[in-house]
């Protein structure tokens, strides 16, 4: 018997179902939609910081470059994640049984993770598919920027209300306000800008 080996025949890999395609159309949808946003924060966040050190008059041109970087960012994330799920595919489809643990993935999770791999290859090429569109990336700075001046506008307002005119003097109240404003220029949106920037 010393010639014999034991071996496993690789499990043949099926075609996914039509219900698995339209699973993966959803969840990329649903992928692209929440990239998309994180792309629109950060340029926003961008845009905020423009508004304390270079208060000029708003660009979009400026931002293009910003925009590409965040969605690269986002599309790189994407297929890295791709990697990791296409691991776990592979593994899964050779092990039967109940998982031991939390990612112990086995056969049983074989098409759910079938659809989180087609939905993350299908979100980083639309991602990559959009740096060469001006169009999406210019619509997509523009709701930045929509999203800066109305929480810049948000916090000015809060900030302004929560020193009662006691504070200053009914006499100095208006002359004070607009070392309010600037206090809140320098330390309060930078403190808002600097809570919310997300960590690449």
């Amino acid at each position: 018997m010393a010639g014999w080996r034991l071996w496993r025949k690789e499990p043949v890999i099926d075609e996914p179902t039509p219900e698995v395609l339209e699973s993966i159309e959803t969840s990329a949808e649903d992928g692209l939609a929440m990239a998309r946003l994180g792309a629109i924060m950060s340029v926003k966040n961008k845009i905020l910081v423009q508004a304390i050190t270079q208060p000029d008059a708003f660009d979009p041109n400026t931002y293009m470059l910003p925009a590409k970087e965040a969605v690269t960012t986002l599309a790189v994330e994407s297929l890295e994640t791709a990697a990791i799920v296409s691991a776990d595919l592979k593994r899964a489809r050779k092990l039967r049984g109940e998982a031991m643990y939390r990612d112990d993935y086995r056969r049983g999770d074989v098409k759910n993770l079938t659809i989180r791999l087609g939905s993350l290859e299908k979100v980083a090429e639309s991602l990559k598919d959009n740096l060469e569109n001006e169009e999406w990336l210019r619509a997509l700075i523009t709701e930045a920027h929509e999203l800066a001046w109305a929480e810049l506008s948000r916090e000015m307002e809060r900030s302004l209300d929560r020193k009662e005119a006691s504070e200053f003097g009914d006499e100095n109240y208006e002359d004070e306000r607009k070392d309010r404003l600037r206090q809140f220029i320098n330390l309060d949106l930078a403190q808002l800008i600097e809570e919310q920037t997300p960590e690449y």
